[in-house]
């Protein structure tokens, strides 16, 4: 109720200005409650009031809704906001009351107006109750479902606006889906749908909550129906293959059973279902399969053993599309009169629940059978569903056995398992038991104690040693180095010191715990590490353990060096030695004990043969190597590395710039003497021949002009007796190795080369020829680095 400021005035007037009175009311007020208390002057002796009727504007009359007793008004029947303003009512409407002065019978009236106040006393209304979608289940993930959900709210303002949300609780398919928004109910798909792991029919429960204070919410049920879609291709019932084994007086017409049993196959939507057909895929003319049943029937004899395979095909009749194939293996067997039966019996796997490959429990077996070829199948059965074999042949009687989900094997207290084994006509039965146990494991990688000195108390239980067994197998402890004198262990893993009068000698030990299990013929051994410190430790005894564990390490540190400088000297000299030898075959470096003299003109010797090879070439040129001829050691065994040939020559007037192969083209050997055709060594008398000389040409600074030094042969014949090779400087300082007669060598560093030539006889005499050479200057040559000596 709105209150205005107070007036003064007549009977039948308002006590508050202004004039138009407007009231308040909830519309949830209950019929019965006061509205108001009307502020209208005077009393019951001045004035009475009457609520005549509403406004014009108001279509129903007002005293239905309301009761006025003098000035209090009542409600007498309920006013619902959502309602009063959908028959388009006005609100704030106005009401009147007559208020009539009993003194002068004077009536007034006066106007009111209520204003009737909406609250959030209704829920948001869905359109439907239930609402059904039926969805295919290859629907792809992130597609908007439509479900034409809606709901409204009547109230007004703040309450008439609410959300949508999916509950929770009530399915366990909400995780599939998830809405749009808030405020839109059309649903996402989040999940892959299959019609083969979900139930077909399902529902969600949908919340519309308002926002209101307190807020209301109300639901409605999704029901979604799958609906299997044709994706899947047929199924046979056994996973690998069939095997079928026909004995070879089986007769025509019969049908022959695979050893799994007909050949059968169904369609994996199994909310089509469609009928299956078969049909053989590999040509043969013996068996046939029936379209419909899987049945196969013998055409035609067999007349002698075989084996082969044959394809079989599985398909929709609607859908061809969807087929599968699997191999039929067809063993025919000469008369089966022997049954197989298991050798060795009983059958026991022992083994341990792992999850390493190369260590799954495994069992090997064996199948009598007194059969040619028996071809033998294996089947199980197991008393606990975890258990899954595999039956593998290794031979045509023998086979071996192993869990096939060595992953998560269980503990068995034994399972039991009983396998079969058929040739096609004869089975035979047999128990295998497995017992796996629990692997033995430390709960910890190491282990860390201490323990207070002296440790006098042998009771006093240093630390426990925990382990994850199985209860079933027996348990041992060992310590397993030199400490166990000192410490002892328990059955059930306590360390205590073992002898109470003699305390620890150092502060810390570390030991090496051994932990067997023994489950049956089982025996699995485990180790750990286990440092022991000990606390209050003396402190002498540290210091002394500390100096001795330092001088200990300082020796070793001693002997490591001196073994790796040991090492390292040998390596040196090797490396030295085999670098020598390798210079030493390159011929870079002498000999090691010998000392050479480096030679004025080393490389290769031009020598002149002493065989004439053709009338116009009396005489050739050959090439020879002359590294050592001219060094002061004599270590090389061919006299020809020592001494030069020999021979007599006659040159002709050189021409001046002349090269010097057509310097050495004017020789000419003059000797008739048998000293031409010597073997070759040294120490023949030289005769003196008249006109023999040497001639020594030297390269100049310029590497292009040569000098000519002319020298009688009477320095040759002066040296000739000499036990070793003399040698004589020229002008510049050269000496060169005494030489023999009739020899002519050229000594250059250019390697590997040859010269051949003609020695020509013109009749110059060599006083005139000496004379010539020892004016002619700038003689050009090719092929030279160092020096070049003509020995004539």
């Amino acid at each position: 109720m709105v209150i205005t400021t107070r007036a003064q005035g007549q009977p039948c007037t308002l006590q508050f200005l202004p004039a138009l009175q407007i009231i308040t009311m909830l519309e949830n007020t209950e019929p019965g409650n006061l509205v108001a208390r009307l502020q209208i002057t005077g009393t019951l002796s001045e004035i009475s009031t009457r609520l005549v009727y509403n406004s014009s504007d108001v279509k129903t009359n007002g005293t239905d809704y309301f009761i006025l007793n003098f000035t209090d008004l009542y409600l007498r029947s309920p006013l619902d906001y959502e309602w009063w303003t959908s028959n388009n009512y006005p609100n704030p409407f106005r009401f009147i009351v007559e208020c009539t002065v009993l003194a002068d019978k004077s009536i007034h009236d006066i106007d009111f107006q209520l204003d009737l106040i909406d609250i959030n006393d209704n829920p948001p209304i869905f359109s439907q109750t239930i609402y059904y979608i039926n969805l295919n289940e290859t629907i792809p993930i992130n597609t908007i479902i439509s479900t034409n959900i809606s709901s409204y709210d009547p109230d007004s303002g703040v309450s008439g606006t609410f959300t949508y949300y999916l509950h929770n609780n009530l399915s366990s398919y909400n995780s599939y889906f998830q809405l749009i928004s808030s405020t839109n109910a059309s649903l996402i798909l989040v999940q892959a749908l299959d019609y083969n792991s979900m139930i077909s029919n399902f529902n969600l429960t949908i919340i519309a909550q308002d926002h209101g204070n307190p807020s209301l919410s109300s639901q409605a049920i999704i029901s979604i129906r799958l609906i299997d879609i044709d994706n899947l291709d047929p199924k046979f019932n056994v996973s690998t293959s069939y095997n079928l084994n026909i004995s070879i007086d089986t007769g025509i017409g019969y049908e022959v059973v695979p050893t799994e049993g007909r050949i059968y196959a169904y369609d994996q939507d199994i909310g089509i279902n469609t009928t299956i057909i078969y049909s053989l895929l590999t040509s043969n003319n013996y068996l046939s399969i029936d379209r419909y049943t899987g049945v196969i029937i013998l055409q035609s004899k067999f007349y002698s053993t075989t084996q082969f395979d044959l394809l079989i095909k599985a398909e929709q009749e609607n859908n061809p599309n969807r087929s599968g194939t699997i191999i039929l293996h067809v063993n025919i067997y000469e008369l089966n009169l022997y049954a197989p039966k298991f050798l060795s019996l009983p059958y026991t796997i022992f083994g341990y629940t792992t999850n390493t490959l190369d260590q799954i429990p495994t069992f090997n077996g064996a199948v009598d059978d007194m059969d040619t070829n028996p071809r033998l199948t294996f089947g199980y059965s197991c008393n606990s569903s975890l258990i899954n074999l595999d039956i593998m042949k290794t031979s045509l009687r023998q086979f071996r056995i192993q869990p096939n989900n060595f992953l998560n094997l269980p503990k068995c207290q034994p399972c039991l398992c009983i396998l079969n084994v058929s040739d096609g006509r004869y089975s035979n039965q047999a128990n295998l038991n497995i017992y796996l146990y629990t692997p033995i494991s430390f709960l910890m990688n190491s282990y860390l104690f201490s323990a207070d000195y002296p440790l006098n108390d042998p009771s006093t239980i240093i630390g426990t040693i925990s382990v994850i067994k199985d209860n079933r197998c027996q348990v041992q402890y060992f310590i397993v180095d030199q400490y166990n004198s000192l410490f002892s262990i328990s059955s059930t893993g306590n360390l205590t010191w073992l002898n109470s009068s003699n305390p620890p000698a150092q502060e810390a030990y570390q030991l090496q715990i051994l932990v067997q299990q023994t489950c049956l013929s089982l025996i699995m051994n485990i180790s750990t590490d286990v440092i022991i410190t000990i606390r209050n430790f003396p402190s002498y005894t540290i210091t002394s353990t500390i100096h001795t564990s330092r001088i200990d390490n300082s020796t070793t540190y001693a002997i490591i060096a001196s073994v790796s400088a040991f090492i390292l000297i040998i390596i040196a000299i090797l490396f030295i030695i085999i670098y020598y030898n390798i210079q030493r075959a390159k011929h870079r470096v002498p000999p090691f004990f010998k000392t050479r003299q480096n030679s004025s003109a080393q490389g290769l010797s031009f020598f002149k043969s002493k065989s004439p090879i053709n009338e116009s070439s009396p005489y050739t040129l050959g090439v020879r190597d002359d590294d050592s001829s001219n060094s002061s050691d004599h270590t090389t065994s061919s006299p020809l590395n020592n001494c030069l040939l020999s021979g007599h020559y006659k040159v002709s007037e050189p021409p001046i710039n002349t090269t010097i192969e057509e310097l050495l083209s004017t020789y000419d050997n003059r000797s008739t003497s048998s000293s031409s055709s010597s073997s070759g060594t040294c120490d023949q008398v030289i005769s003196a021949n008249i006109g023999s000389f040497r001639t020594t040409i030297r390269e100049t600074n310029d590497h292009q002009q040569l000098d000519t030094i002319n020298e009688d042969i009477q320095w040759v014949n002066n040296h000739h007796h000499q036990q070793q090779p003399q040698k004589r400087r020229s002008s510049n300082g050269l000496r060169h190795q005494i030489i023999r007669e009739d020899s002519m060598d050229i000594i250059s560093e250019s390697h590997e080369s040859s010269i051949s030539g003609a020695g020509i006889d013109i009749g110059t005499s060599a006083s005139t020829l000496l004379q010539q050479q020892s004016t002619t200057t700038n003689v050009h040559s090719r092929n030279l680095n160092e020096y070049l000596t003509v020995f004539v």
